[in-house]
């Protein structure tokens, strides 16, 4: 049995890999961000504290989803933003549920991964809880745009903890992402399969 968390920057590219790795290797995927917006749809947000709240619970389900299906004996790829206050959690993960591990970060330039971040918003390509920050569903006369400062793109993510999160005894594999047309997929995959 196997878990592979692949984790990292907002717009490094990790669904993308994610969803080749699964090709792959014939596991199935729990992404973090699809549990947010059924979160985003069935509940909604009135402030971005609950926004933000809904990022906890959304972990708290994966991790749930994780345990299940890894206690059923099944191999899963995990994919999410883990910040250090999550460590407790997928360490005692792993504990109940002993198995090869392996973890990917997918970081680099920072300023490359804000402006990515913003261009895929204003072109709409992620679903609109992510891209709102007051309130979701969005009221009749509302903008449906949010540009997110440079300094924001920094409280919210760079100075959370990602790029130090790691897993006391999980080999973790560091992937420069900054450009993600130019990750060779084949042999990380095959990095992948021999540290497991």
């Amino acid at each position: 049995m196997e878990l592979i968390i692949l984790a990292g920057m907002p717009a490094s590219g990790k669904t993308t890999f994610s969803r080749k790795l699964s090709k792959a290797l014939g596991y199935p995927v729990l992404e973090k961000d699809e549990i947010k917006e059924e979160l985003f749809d069935v509940i909604g947000f009135e402030n971005y504290a609950q926004k933000r709240l809904m990022d906890t619970a959304a972990t708290a389900v994966l991790l749930r989803c994780a345990d299940s299906i890894l206690g059923s004996g099944q191999s899963l790829i995990m994919v999410n933003n883990f910040r250090e206050d999550a460590k407790p959690a997928v360490e005692e993960l792993l504990k109940k549920h002993p198995c090869q591990a392996v973890f990917v970060f997918f970081g680099g330039d920072g300023d490359v991964f804000y402006k990515r971040y913003v261009e895929r918003d204003n072109l709409h390509l992620r679903h609109l809880g992510h891209v709102l920050q007051e309130h979701y569903p969005p009221r009749p006369g509302d903008a449906l745009e949010y540009t997110m400062t440079r300094d924001e793109f920094a409280e919210k993510f760079e100075k959370l903890g990602m790029n130090e999160f790691h897993i006391d005894g999980v080999e973790r594999i560091d992937v420069d992402a900054t450009y993600p047309e130019m990750i060779d997929v084949e042999k990380l995959i095959e990095e992948i399969r021999a540290h497991l």
